[in-house]
């Protein structure tokens, strides 16, 4: 079971306190990018304004306004001093003088003062505390190498490199709350003073992105990204009380991938209460009739099939399965903006899979929605996925077992035929495959349908209809498949994945996401 450590540590009609995770921005910084200003929009209906912010890779305590008026009276207490903050961090380098002091240096020309407080050392790391007066860009992270402990992270200012920069806001005294907040230090904070094991740290700093703030909407969610930690090739995915961990080195047994993850393993059992894990191997090979192979256990076993949940609606996962678990949890933000434009709408689910958006626009009211898939299997997944959640009873999905691309060209021939009495779709979902049998010899390619799909969907729309187009073709060409849709489409804007599947360094987009607009 999560944690019941909610993300939100005050909320009022005027103000919002959220635990801010490491590496998740206040604001978005482009169209497409998600914030967590944007996030709380998204999932939760929050419409904030920002009064103050904390650095991409900074966690902890961050103050948000309901309103303008708040808005308004938050710069007058940051004008005015009354606002106090503190901050924890942790470096890798020492100090041999006082323990307390203050820097005073000004930054960019402008006065400033930081005080600092050494707490404790252990493990060959110091943990200090910060409070600032006049604040100034990455003043602490400037003040801190300036007298000579950057922090553990920081390579902006000379600190060590590692997973995350260890800086957390610990706490916050502001004049309008009723007492002062507190958050916890990060376990790996904790961790890195008792000096744990490195890869358990770093999957610690992995999985503390993720919590609380995913916890409030889902308790399914990914909890350590290939190559996130250490580079290596596995990841972790969350389903209530039981991990599915994947290998995608094809040479090297699942069994020694469980051996090198004992102690992470431990460790989410105690902190996230995990029962136990399936630890299987990805193959690369899309012509294998298995996607995993090499499958081994961990801990209790894993059910054959049980439910978990997003945002109230129930979702049917097998992990001991040799194929997908039943849902995709790199298309949640996805299924959100759905469910924000699915009422009174029209909608299409193409390549429909185990039906999760189907689901969420028909709790959101949409008029019909439409789910087309070839595999019989996936469709009588989807139907369970709907009686769970009473929407079947609504009588406004339909499930279609049919090649997508004669069901579209029968949709087109319709249109062509009598274009007058067609009803043209509102908004129209395509998720395929990269690769996949058709049935009687007949595969299909993303790469050879994308632009022949996107033709079609533009054609069978309403005049301001959406489309959203996604594919996980990691070895694919990004810039095509984009430009493919430009040229059926007047509008196109690329999403980023949920955060808890990050663009690494080096590594290809684990997923591409696209809103499209007639």
């Amino acid at each position: 079971m999560l944690p019941s450590q909610s993300p939100f540590a005050y909320q009022d009609k005027s103000w919002l306190v959220v635990q801010k995770p490491s590496g998740l921005s206040s604001h978005a910084a482009r169209p497409g990018d998600v914030g967590l200003a944007e996030w709380l929009e998204l999932h939760h209906g929050l419409q904030v304004h920002l009064c103050s912010r904390l650095d991409k890779d900074t966690s902890g305590l961050l103050l948000l306004a309901l309103d303008s008026r708040a808005s308004s009276r938050a710069q007058v207490i940051h004008e005015q001093g009354q606002a106090r903050k503190i901050y924890s961090f942790i470096t890798d380098r020492h100090r041999d003088a006082s323990s307390d002091w203050t820097c005073h240096d000004p930054l960019d020309g402008k006065a400033c003062s930081t005080s600092f407080q050494f707490i404790k050392a252990g493990g060959g790391y110091s943990l200090y505390q910060a409070e600032i007066v006049r604040g100034r860009k990455h003043q602490i992270r400037r003040h801190a190498a300036a007298a000579g402990l950057p922090i553990l992270g920081d390579t902006l200012y000379q600190g060590t490199s590692f997973p995350r920069l260890c800086l957390h806001c610990t706490e916050l005294l502001w004049p309008e709350l009723p007492h002062t907040l507190s958050s916890p230090l990060p376990q790996a904070f904790a961790l890195l003073l008792q000096g744990a094991d490195s890869l358990l740290t770093a999957a610690t700093v992995a999985w503390e992105r993720r919590l609380p703030l995913l916890a409030s909407v889902t308790n399914a969610m990914r909890l350590v990204h290939r190559g996130e930690v250490q580079g290596r090739p596995f990841s972790i995915d969350l389903f209530d009380q039981y991990l599915c961990v994947t290998g995608y080195d094809e040479n090297r047994s699942s069994a020694s991938l469980r051996t090198s993850l004992s102690a992470t393993l431990d460790s989410l059992s105690r902190e996230l209460g995990c029962l136990g894990a399936v630890i299987r191997t990805n193959r690369r090979d899309p012509h294998h009739s298995k996607l995993f192979s090499d499958i081994v256990s961990w801990g209790q076993e894993v059910p054959p099939a049980f439910w978990v949940k997003e945002h109230g609606l129930r979702f049917q996962v097998t992990l001991n399965d040799e194929q997908h678990v039943g849902l995709f949890l790199d298309q949640r933000d996805s299924r959100r903006r759905l469910w924000q434009r699915a009422r009174g709408k029209r909608i299409a689910n193409l390549f429909a899979f185990t039906c999760s958006f189907s689901a969420f626009a028909v709790q959101a009211g949409a008029e019909v929605v439409f789910s087309v898939d070839l595999a019989a299997g996936s469709l009588e997944r989807g139907k369970a996925n709907f009686k769970a959640n009473s929407l079947d009873q609504t009588g406004r999905g339909k499930f279609i077992k049919e090649d997508v691309r004669k069901w579209l060209d029968r949709q087109f021939r319709k249109k062509e035929k009598d274009p007058a009495a067609f009803v043209p779709w509102d908004l129209i979902i395509c998720d395929p495959p990269v690769f996949a049998s058709a049935g009687k010899g007949a595969t299909f390619s993303v790469v050879k349908e994308w632009q022949a799909l996107a033709q079609l969907v533009t054609a069978l729309l309403a005049p301001k209809g959406l489309a959203l187009f996604a594919n996980n073709h990691s070895a694919g060409n990004g810039r095509q498949y984009l430009h493919e849709l430009e040229d059926s489409f007047n509008k196109v804007v690329p999403w980023r994945p949920p955060f808890d599947f990050p663009l690494l360094p080096g590594q290809p987009e684990h997923v591409r996401i696209f809103w499209c607009q007639v």
